[in-house]
């Protein structure tokens, strides 16, 4: 029974980490929690609120570029989404769009043809990305059409 004092051989054969502790997993690019950690740290250094570019810095975005096989999509671009919500700086939006950009680019490059996730996510949350196009800061605006553009979406121009 659950309240007998001595542990069935059953428990005692399974080993949980205990609460609260996420595991690691170690792979081509170096530890990476299962939580999603990993992926939200790695978007907020890409996206930081401060900076004189509204873009990430170059070095630390073709890090990022070379990066994108081995990340789980499914963490990343829910992160990125996050960057974007109503609330934040303008600049975090910017470069957050920038980031976007490249994992689509890069994604549909290194695919072989094949599905790209970071697209298909990105195509279905559209209704985040699409009133951006018309940001009235040029540093939003502008990367929000491109990567429109990538996920083969119609731009709107308003005049």
């Amino acid at each position: 029974s659950w309240a007998s004092s001595t542990p069935s051989p059953q428990s005692q054969s399974r080993s949980l980490p205990p609460a609260g502790n996420s595991v690691v997993i170690r792979g081509p690019t170096g530890p990476a929690a299962s939580d999603g950690t990993y992926e939200r740290n790695l978007i907020r250094e890409l996206c930081p609120p401060g900076g004189m570019r509204a873009e990430p810095p170059e070095e630390k975005l073709q890090s990022f570029r070379q990066a994108i096989p081995s990340l789980n999509p499914d963490l990343v671009c829910p992160a990125l989404l996050d960057a974007l919500e109503d609330g934040q700086p303008w600049i975090i939006r910017a470069k957050a769009l920038c980031v976007m950009e490249s994992s689509i680019l890069v994604a549909e490059q290194s695919g072989g043809g094949g599905s790209n996730p970071y697209a298909d996510f990105f195509h279905a949350c559209r209704e985040e990305i699409e009133p951006l196009a018309t940001h009235s800061r040029s540093a939003v605006r502008e990367p929000a059409k491109r990567v429109l553009k990538a996920l083969g979406l119609e731009v709107a121009v308003f005049s």
